[in-house]
């Protein structure tokens, strides 16, 4: 549950950017209480304390999120290689780290109040939500879930870059049901990272350690939680990622669809520049 509440400041541009961005408070504030089943105290500290999460982040990392979308759209003039997509992604992946010290405190603040009960709700609620996602990403036969990886490659597509013709989103359905199948690496590397969060909750919950050890954890865990620990699921989801960006370089050499990429980064950050001045 926590990496996906600190992934919403991170990925706010995939919904509506300004109306989702400012609705994130009560959106998060509801995702904890139907997690943890907060009582009055709790619910209490968790909104003060995404309130002035959301107000660090509003003033301090959408000026950078504007910064490097502007960056990337500077590159959209000439050709994209793989290697572009690639150094894009893994810089967008350093906004975690200030995100992830920055909620540490009131992670350990919160945990320090839990009970045993709250995290076995925790538990069922993510075993929940990844048996709806199992679903979804690993249909019962091979053919089905290279049918549901090219829907969702299209719909990344047609995100980003708008409407295709016919013969290209035929071309892209064909070489994304292609793609290295990685679902099942992805899944176990999501719940690997929930055990990581549950596990850190529970010895807090468990030892009571003082405010500064408790944080000093959860800050351990947070920073860490996007490098795998298994090597072999590593391997699988760098190899289908790889495939994935040759896949967006060869979508992206239609100068038509660059222009498409920029405009809508443009918006996003014009968005973001917005929002960081409120």
């Amino acid at each position: 549950m926590l990496p996906l509440v600190a992934s919403c400041l991170l990925a706010t541009a995939c919904s509506s950017t300004k109306l989702g961005y400012d609705a994130m408070p009560m959106w998060l504030g509801w995702q904890l209480d139907r997690y943890l089943a907060l009582d009055a105290t709790q619910r209490e500290m968790a909104s003060a304390r995404i309130e002035a999460l959301h107000r660090w982040h509003r003033q301090t990392q959408l000026p950078a999120y504007t910064a490097f979308l502007g960056a990337v759209q500077s590159r959209l003039d000439g050709p994209i290689g793989p290697e572009d997509i690639g150094r894009w992604r893994e810089e967008a992946l350093t906004a975690w780290t200030p995100l992830a010290e920055r909620m540490a405190p009131d992670v350990a603040a919160l945990a320090l109040t839990l009970r045993p009960a709250q995290l076995e709700r925790m538990a069922r609620r993510l075993e929940e939500s990844n048996r709806d996602e199992r679903r979804k990403l690993l249909p019962e036969t091979p053919e089905r879930r290279e049918a549901a990886r090219a829907e969702r490659v299209l719909e990344r597509v047609r995100f980003f870059v708008g409407d295709l013709p016919s013969r290209q989103e035929r071309e892209i359905r064909a070489a994304a049901a292609a793609l290295p199948p990685s679902e099942g690496d992805w899944l176990a590397e999501r719940e690997a990272r929930q055990k990581a969060v549950l596990d850190v909750l529970a010895r807090i919950v468990r030892e009571r350690p003082t405010q500064e050890v408790a944080q000093q954890w959860v800050r351990e865990t947070l920073t860490g939680l996007w490098r795998s620990a298994d090597p072999t699921r590593r391997e699988a989801i760098a190899r289908s990622t790889a495939a994935g960006d040759a896949l967006s370089a060869t979508i992206l050499a239609r100068p038509e669809q660059r222009r498409q990429l920029h405009q809508r980064l443009r918006d996003f950050a014009d968005d973001f520049s917005v929002l960081a001045a409120r």
